[in-house]
């Protein structure tokens, strides 16, 4: 971007541009290329018109306090980086000491734009100041806005850019799950960029650089995720919250992890896109429309957790159906419920099922404990009473869906409401002992779903830190919650158990799986 305004800044005739940059050949190069100019050095007295590009501000402040005992008073320095506002904003007041003027001049539309004079210029200046700049700022742009006081100009510029890359990791993600569900991303772009879904990342990012695959704007990646990274900074510092915005970033920070250091930054899109083992590019193969999750591995995940009846484990609803029986059994028929108070407890703690319908039906605690005594020895009489052999099965896929899990250095975990004395027993019987890494149960932590001290205590015994490697798959809502509230990267509800598709989404499931055998390794 530099060597382009330089070519569009270059001074006009009759007077001399100097260059500077730590690349010689670079200067050079330009000195070749751009009549009048030369080399700034030492000896070189300064100009009174300064233009800076650099990678930061703390570059932008070496070089200003190098040249600070050579800058003369009415001196201009316009500074083209995408910089910090608070720092601009010490910027001039250092040069209004020398009776000399700092303006921040944001730029975008890329190394095209810069080269072709039609870059829009987000200006932090006084009004005055604006004025003089506007004539300057003309030979490389073509929209030139006045944003307010130093600083505002690479504030606007900070901001525009954190919504441009929401934009692209949000139109990324759209044409990945049309691309997924058998759209073809061409014709999907197509009509969206003819809605009210479009965006600059639709209609000129995606458009002509992410689907004819040359990812090749020139904006790199690690820019982006700096200006992303100020604009949050400008936030914190201003006392806003930004949720989304602050989303965002970390999922393009996530993204970029796969990516090359120097990836241009529509690469994100090929992330993304590759995450879903899918291709986004103009004359992709037919999509292969199974209904996967994202890889695992590509996510960075080192522990999955599973929910275990109607997750891992076929019961047939066995759990809920001897609670309900047990429920009725109460003293008197105390207890009464609808449908739909009762699916709001599946996934939870039994004993606080009861508490919660025994209490509200006027039973003490101890009546309580008494159903609960009841409902283990019934439970235990489903599950294990030899006339039911064959009645309790291991969903389909999951023996090879752990095995894979682990042979990648995936620890594979189980959490349940139920007591030890009837998960253990179900391992046991099941034979999964040996095929997992770890179990807990809702009484090892002393609270149930939708609490996060299941996972937590996971995360401690596999020493992790980082609650965002975890994934957690579960059937019922308060398992999603569970994964929420305990800040998994990744939640997953399946449909082998208790609750719908909707319900998992209502809850904050990143993806429904027909069955944990749908999850990819």
């Amino acid at each position: 971007m530099g060597g382009e305004l330089a070519r569009r800044l270059a001074a006009p005739p009759g007077h001399m541009t100097f260059l500077h940059d730590l690349n010689r050949d670079t200067v050079s190069k330009l000195v070749g290329e751009i009549a009048q100019s030369q080399a700034l050095d030492t000896s070189t007295p300064l100009p009174s018109i300064v233009y800076s590009c650099l990678p930061t501000s703390k570059e932008v402040a070496g070089v200003m306090q190098a040249l600070l005992v050579r800058i003369k008073p009415g001196t201009l320095w316009l500074d083209c980086t995408s910089g910090d506002p608070f720092k601009d904003r010490e910027f001039s007041t250092l040069l209004s000491q020398k009776d000399a003027t700092f303006v921040d001049v944001g730029v975008s539309g890329g190394p095209r734009g810069a080269s072709e004079g039609t870059l829009t210029a987000m200006v932090g200046c006084s009004s005055e100041v604006f004025q003089s700049v506007t004539a300057l700022l003309g030979h490389c742009a073509k929209r030139i806005v006045h944003c307010g006081d130093p600083g505002t100009g690479h504030a606007v510029k900070a901001v525009n850019n954190i919504i441009m890359g929401t934009n692209l990791m949000i139109a990324s993600e759209g044409l990945s799950l049309l691309a997924k569900y058998g759209v073809d991303p061409i014709d999907a772009l197509a009509a969206i960029n003819k809605s009210s879904g479009r965006s600059w990342a639709t209609l000129d990012r995606m458009r002509n650089y992410v689907l004819p695959g040359t990812y090749d704007y020139g904006f790199q990646l690690s820019l982006l995720k700096k200006d992303m990274l100020t604009a949050l900074q400008v936030a914190s510092r201003t006392g806003n919250t930004t949720p989304l915005l602050t989303k965002s970033f970390h999922l393009v920070d996530n993204a970029s992890k796969s990516l090359d250091p120097s990836a241009d930054h529509t690469q994100l899109a090929q992330a993304v896109a590759r995450l879903q083992s899918i291709e986004l590019r103009r004359g992709a193969p037919a999509f292969n429309v199974q209904h996967k999750s994202p890889s695992m591995c590509a996510m960075g995940i080192q522990l999955v957790v599973f929910d275990c009846a109607g997750t891992i484990i076929d019961e047939g609803g066995l759990v809920y159906n001897v609670l309900q029986q047990v429920m009725r059994r109460a003293p008197g028929g105390r207890i009464s419920y609808t449908v739909e108070e009762f699916s709001e407890w599946h996934g939870s703690n039994k004993i606080e099922v009861l508490r919660h319908f025994g209490s509200r039906a006027g039973m003490s605690e101890d009546e309580v404990q008494i159903m609960y005594t009841d409902f283990l020895s019934s439970l235990e009489v489903g599950y294990f009473n030899p006339q039911n052999a064959g009645a309790v099965t291991l969903i389909p896929g999951v023996l090879k869906l752990f095995r894979g899990l682990r042979e990648a250095g995936i620890k594979v975990c189980l959490n349940t409401g139920y007591p030890h004395s009837i998960a253990d027993r179900l391992l046991k019987d099941l034979n999964l002992t040996d095929k997992i890494d770890g179990l807990v149960v809702a009484e090892d932590v002393g609270m149930g779903r939708p609490y996060p001290y299941m996972i937590q205590h996971l995360a401690r015994l596999h020493n992790i830190m980082n609650m965002s490697t975890i994934a957690k798959l579960g059937d019922s809502v308060r398992d999603v919650e569970e994964g929420r509230f305990a800040g998994c990267g990744f939640v997953a509800g399946v449909l082998t158990g208790a609750d719908s598709a909707v319900d998992h989404l209502k809850a904050g499931a990143d993806l429904v799986l027909k069955s944990v055998a749908d999850l990819s390794v």
